[in-house]
């Protein structure tokens, strides 16, 4: 090995198979020995290349790496791992370096006398290059080189030049020498020798400064990053390291190395601040045009802002136009109100009701008049810096007002990502509102279409269930009804116009209409059907399908007459259960020449029931996920509830949470049933 050094090898928890291993490959270059319980290093060693051989029932190897190397500087370890004992090797990794560390298996002596071969050549590089290092720099220092500023002749004129600062610092944290770029860094001057070096930076950090100088006396600091404020009031950011080192005479001092990152910690910064800022507009348009209800959705934006931008309270209202009042809608962050907590606020009142009188932001970094908050108490309590209250304007309409408050000044970019956001919300509150006009209109055209209640007959449950697809902004084409006939009988029908939407809505009241007039008239389905489907002809409508039957309560059992036009087959379940299709039907309405559609007649004994449905119940998914009418009756059939005077209703409530479960958001159609039973 180059220089004078005595390399060690020191074994703990070392079987003896394992030692005699190693004291044959490397008896010849390294001192082999024990390393005996509680003793830390050999006085021999202190100063020498060592290396540590761990044994894998050691229970901690990682404390006793640390006392180690507050012993010696030139430590390198190999951990022999397989059994129980050495579960804490993972923390190994930040006490070594990489280079100086590695793990050998209990089972593989050559590998074994491998990894130490190589850490002894290893540690006798860098050994060597200290060593010359050293002495180069005494022979510097003999030639009588003029120092042309403090830590020239410390480090020497390489370690002066180069493009990283350097500052020598005492026990007592006083600066000793630095080389130039440290000069330029701290702005450092011939007199700055002996000046306490935490004093170089702002009193919130010293504390912090003082304990990476105390721990570098030990162990080297790994980087960890200060700020200060330079000459120029500028900020920086510099990242430092620190380590003891040892002079050529035999002295210490801690040598603290700096590099200024300001230009690319601020680079970094706003990078990550423009990825904030789209990742929240990514939320909050997420959160806008989800299918939850406005004030969830308004919820998730509040949230977003205070997750992504780190202010402190963010509130959103939404104006009542009636009342003239902002109402409040959204609350996120840990405080419990804004502007006092009223969740009503007049427009025009201090705070946001200025901010939705004024229609115009309200943006500072300097809270200090009640124009943004009537409670300066809580303010001035709470430490906020700043205030930014948005108008919500969609198309010159005022949809309400978003405001927040910060502890920290927010930068400009900050405001301008919120008037986006604000943006975003008030087209959201916009696009919600039209829904609701919407969703109140098509239920204004949607109510006259079916009748507002069945009628009650006796001996007879009658009931009805009807939904339509999707989120119910398009009129359904399913309707149904049920009406008195002049000759004492009842009409029941049930039946589903092509399309969606006005035009199906229009269609719907023809039917209906010419329907109920047809049967006035004649009940007879020989006269109601043609004339349904001459008036379709007429009007050049689309086309219908449906049934439609006769019923007379007046006898026991029930009599009744069944027709379809192209509709699924009605379901007749006996009292027992045993259900069948009336399966006979003609053509559908409005689409062909001909009109002949066969006649069913059955009877309704005590406890039978006829079941009317449109064809959402078996293709309510699409064609290719159909069901057929016997898979309807065959849950009919299973039915095992009571037969009582609600039977129709039971078994309505049966196929309706059968198709809604089995559809569920697969539903592309509308639902619409009509039930009737005979009471036992």
């Amino acid at each position: 090995m180059p220089g004078s050094a005595s390399p060690h090898v020191l074994l703990a928890g070392v079987d003896d198979a394992t030692e005699a291993v190693l004291r044959t490959e490397l008896g010849g270059r390294a001192a082999v020995r024990r390393l005996p319980s509680g003793e830390a290093v050999p006085p021999d060693a202190a100063d020498e290349p060592t290396l540590l051989v761990v044994g894998a029932d050691v229970p901690a190897p990682a404390g006793l790496v640390s006392a180690l190397q507050t012993r010696t500087r030139h430590l390198a370890v190999i951990v022999v791992t397989g059994r129980a004992g050495a579960d804490d090797t993972s923390a190994l990794s930040l006490l070594a370096p990489a280079e100086r560390l590695a793990y050998v298996r209990a089972d593989d002596p050559d590998g074994l006398a491998r990894a130490a071969r190589s850490m002894l050549d290893r540690l006798a590089l860098q050994h060597a290059y200290r060593t010359a290092q050293a002495a180069a720099q005494r022979r510097l220092l003999a030639g009588g080189e003029v120092a042309r500023q403090p830590g020239e002749q410390l480090f020497g004129p390489l370690y002066h030049q180069v493009l990283i600062g350097a500052v020598a610092v005492d026990a007592a944290g006083r600066v000793i020498a630095w080389n130039r770029k440290a000069a330029d860094i701290l702005s450092l001057r011939n007199d700055a020798a002996g000046r306490s070096f935490p004093l170089l930076f702002p009193p919130h950090v010293r504390g912090d400064l003082r304990e990476h100088l105390a721990r570098a006396a030990l162990v080297p600091s790994p980087p960890t990053l200060f700020e200060r404020l330079g000459d120029d009031g500028a900020a920086q950011t510099l990242r430092m390291s620190a380590q003891a080192v040892t002079n050529p005479d035999g002295t210490t001092h801690t040598l603290v190395i700096l590099e200024d990152i300001t230009s690319s910690t601020e680079t970094r910064r706003q990078l990550a601040e423009r990825t904030s800022h789209a990742l929240l507009s990514g939320d909050v348009a997420a959160a806008m045009t989800a299918g939850d209800p406005l004030r969830q959705r308004l919820q998730r934006s509040a949230q977003a802002v205070v997750d992504r931008l780190g202010v402190a309270v963010a509130r959103i209202w939404t104006l009542d136009a009636q009342e003239n009042t902002l109402v409040l809608q959204a609350a996120a962050g840990p405080h419990g109100h804004l502007d006092g907590g009223p969740s009503r606020i007049r427009v025009g009142d201090p705070g946001v009701g200025l901010i939705a009188a004024e229609r115009k932001p309200h943006l500072t970094n300097a809270v200090t008049d009640d124009r943004y908050a009537d409670d300066q108490d809580w303010i001035r309590r709470e430490g906020m810096a700043a205030f930014a209250g948005y108008p919500l304007i969609n198309d010159g309409e005022l949809m309400g007002v978003m405001a927040l408050f910060s502890r920290r000044p927010l930068p400009e970019t900050a405001f301008e990502s919120l008037a986006g956001i604000a943006g975003q919300i008030a087209v959201g509150i916009s696009q919600d509102r039209l829904l609701d006009r919407l969703r109140a209109t098509t239920e204004a055209l949607q109510r006259p279409l079916l009748p507002p209640d069945l009628p009650t007959l006796p001996g007879l449950d009658i009931v009805a269930r009807y939904r339509a697809q999707g989120d119910s902004l398009d009129i359904g084409g399913d309707f149904y009804d049920v009406f008195p006939l002049p000759d004492g009988q009842w009409a029941l029908t049930l039946g589903d116009v092509c399309g969606k939407g006005p035009t199906a809505a229009a269609v719907t009241g023809l039917v209906r209409h010419t329907l109920w007039t047809a049967a006035q008239q004649d009940p007879d389905p020989a006269h109601v059907l043609p004339s349904v489907h001459r008036a379709l002809l007429r009007e050049n409508s689309p086309f219908c399908t449906l049934v439609y039957a006769l019923l007379d309560p007046s006898d026991t059992p029930v009599r009744l007459r069944v027709t379809s036009a192209g509709h699924p087959a009605p379901l007749l379940r006996r009292r027992g259960g045993r259900t069948r299709l009336l399966e006979e039907h003609g053509p559908l309405l409005g689409a062909f020449r001909a009109t002949g559609h066969p006649v069913q007649s059955t009877v309704l004994h005590p406890g039978d029931s006829l079941i009317l449905y449109t064809d959402g119940f078996t293709e309510g998914s699409g064609a290719h996920l159909s069901r057929e009418p016997e898979d309807l009756a065959a849950l009919l059939a299973s039915w095992t509830g009571p037969s009582d005077d609600r039977l129709a209703d039971r078994l309505a409530d049966l196929l309706f949470t059968d198709a809604v479960t089995r559809w569920a958001g697969r539903l592309r159609d509308d639902l619409a049933l009509v039930a009737i039973s005979a009471h036992p």
